[in-house]
């Protein structure tokens, strides 16, 4: 379980949230430890509420040579480019969330959902969308 602190800012009257360094510093372990899979970082009302790490297992056929050794991302991963590139997708997100594809431990893709919230139409029809 992890523990979600961040550091607010008011910008022009809005409140602004920002990642702290321990919590990006927790989402590159998350990444580290990730060969194959992806990591998915759910963001609601402008803060970052859940870390999500779905890891693919390729199965090693007895006929090959050795066992599954887990693996992480490769050495040659410029970090300080991945931790601007998820500051970035943050940037303006109120509701979504981002999703770190890693494929044989390089960082392939970061996709960015946003959500949208209508409040005039919370309660029309039903409990919201």
């Amino acid at each position: 379980m992890f523990t979600i602190v961040q550091k607010e800012n008011n910008i022009c009257g809005k409140v602004k949230k920002n990642i702290t360094p321990e919590i990006m510093d927790q989402i590159i372990s998350i990444l580290s430890h990730t060969f194959h899979g992806n990591v998915v970082l759910v963001y609601q009302d402008s803060r970052l509420v859940q870390i999500e790490r779905n890891e693919k297992i390729r199965p090693v056929n007895s006929s090959e040579k050795g066992t599954y050794q887990p693996q992480g991302l490769k050495p040659n991963c410029d970090i300080s480019i991945v931790r601007a590139k998820i500051l970035e997708a943050f940037e303006q997100l109120e509701y979504g969330q981002i999703v770190i594809v890693i494929k044989e431990g390089k960082i392939i893709q970061i996709d960015r959902t946003e959500k949208q919230r209508f409040a005039a139409m919370i309660g029309v029809y039903g409990d919201g969308i």
